[in-house]
């Protein structure tokens, strides 16, 4: 699994998109929407301080339904429209909260996993399989002997490297996807 710095950056990338955003910004200030992003690539691992409250066990149900697009969605809707309720903020800011939700399942799916069952169960209500890429590219972190330790360390530095470069590669693409599509309407 990635570490809470990896999917803090991964917000702070999320924020990065529409840190200009007009429409994002008559709503809420550049500051709100950093901790909003920030807060949301994170709220996966929600299922940490769950798993305690009900099996005293931190790790009890972590990577389960949390980690799960469909809930993702649904926590997104949630969110979305209780802010909604409070400013009228417009629907591009919905698919940004999921995107944000989003990212945390990938880089999880995306990172070494040295606890069995590795993966995350990322399409739950409808299967109950763990999935993780076949490759990892982030080397995951480990509690085993302690938080602090080299590994974790080099798994930190690993992500500030990879995951802006990952998120400039999907961007990038995307964006000249976007360009290809409006250039042959």
């Amino acid at each position: 699994m990635a570490s809470p710095i990896g999917h803090s950056l991964a917000g702070y990338l999320g924020f990065f998109l529409v840190r200009k955003n007009s429409h994002f910004l008559k709503y809420y200030s550049s500051k709100q929407l950093l901790i909003t992003a920030i807060l949301i690539a994170n709220l996966p691992d929600i299922d940490f301080l769950l798993g305690y409250l009900f099996y005293q066990d931190f790790n009890a149900i972590h990577r389960q339904f949390t980690h799960s697009f469909f809930v993702g969605f649904i926590v997104c809707l949630v969110i979305f429209y209780c802010l909604r309720f409070y400013k009228k903020i417009p629907y591009s800011f919905l698919v940004w909260l999921w995107g944000l939700y989003f990212s945390h399942i990938l880089l999880d799916m995306l990172a070494y996993d040295r606890y069995l069952p590795a993966g995350v169960q990322c399409f739950l209500p409808f299967s109950s399989d763990y999935f993780a890429f076949p490759i990892s590219i982030l080397g995951g972190l480990s509690f085993t002997g302690g938080i602090i330790q080299l590994n974790n360390f080099l798994t930190i530095l690993q992500e500030i490297v990879i995951i802006p470069l990952l998120f400039f590669v999907i961007f990038f693409v995307a964006k000249s996807i976007y360009k290809n599509v409006q250039i042959h309407n």
